[in-house]
């Protein structure tokens, strides 16, 4: 993978614990989160303006919003305005809003993972694909944006950066985006499979949502055994072959991640690679703390 430039995701309440020294390594740093609104406590204009001190680009990342949150998350995010930033967003109807308004030239956007995504990403693809000619499979493993009329829309929008769980197959429509003038910020390993709507977590550990944010720091570690056939509502056992084709999966709160590193071996250029704290079982180094 051929790249110079490198991002760290993490949770705000471990930025101030990071040494300069650590930081080093990275030209851009992003705070919030991609699926939950709860994860966003806390984060106040500080905690950009330290990332900004630290001489690093300074992005947000939002999770989808619901109407509940949206007008308070909004709000909140607009103050901010003021610094230059990159906001992340993870559904449609986020990024047409923002879009809308008067938005000083400094603040660019980019497409979270909820957005951006292939056929690869999913853990069972070869089962799904596998009765499909080369061809077809191929066609699956393009990038879902990797379209003319959606690379308009992006241009229109002023979208600047997707963000991709890259894999094998996807060198086509990575590529054809970036030839649009559309970044492509890589994550090598961990890939989001699924987001749901309520909380894994909480409901784990029978907490009441909102208090819950300290929970989802950790993994939970899960091997599907059984899937759920929803026309007949039977749960049909998962084959041992089948299990190991798809590997362990890891929790965080709604955020479920595929246990499975790619090295990015492929030789095909991409615009930075990405580190995130927040999905991925790897500890922050002991030497990446003060």
């Amino acid at each position: 993978m051929n790249t110079s430039k490198k991002e760290l995701r993490v949770h705000h309440e471990q930025l101030y614990t990071l040494s300069s020294l650590f930081l080093e390594d990275y030209d851009t740093i992003c705070l919030g989160h991609s699926g939950c609104i709860h994860k966003m406590a806390g984060l106040t204009e500080e905690h950009i303006q330290y990332i900004l001190q630290q001489g690093k680009n300074a992005k947000i990342e939002l999770p989808i919003l619901f109407e509940a949150h949206f007008g308070r998350v909004m709000e909140k995010v607009q103050q901010l305005f003021h610094l230059p930033l990159n906001i992340v967003v993870n559904d449609w109807g986020t990024l047409h809003y923002l879009v809308s308004q008067q938005n000083p030239p400094h603040v660019s956007f980019s497409l979270g993972r909820q957005l951006v995504y292939s056929f690869i990403n999913c853990p069972w693809y070869e089962d799904i694909l596998q009765n499909e000619t080369a061809d077809i499979r191929q066609m699956y493993f393009q990038v879902n944006v990797d379209s003319d009329s959606i690379i308009v829309l992006l241009q229109q929008y002023g979208v600047q950066e997707i963000d991709l769980d890259i894999g094998p197959g996807m060198q086509e429509s990575i590529q054809s985006l970036r030839k649009e003038g559309i970044a492509v910020n890589a994550f090598l390993g961990y890939a989001m499979v699924s987001m749901s709507r309520s909380c894994h977590t909480a409901r784990a550990y029978n907490e009441t949502v909102g208090n819950c944010g300290h929970l989802c720091n950790e993994a939970i570690y899960i091997e599907p055994r059984q899937r759920w056939n929803r026309f007949e509502d039977t749960m049909i056992r998962i084959a041992k072959e089948n299990r190991q084709r798809l590997g362990e999966l890891i929790v965080y709160g709604n955020i479920v991640v595929q246990n499975k590193e790619w090295t990015g071996e492929e030789s095909f250029e991409v615009d930075s690679i990405c580190d995130d704290f927040r999905f991925s079982p790897k500890q922050i180094r002991q030497e990446a703390v003060k």
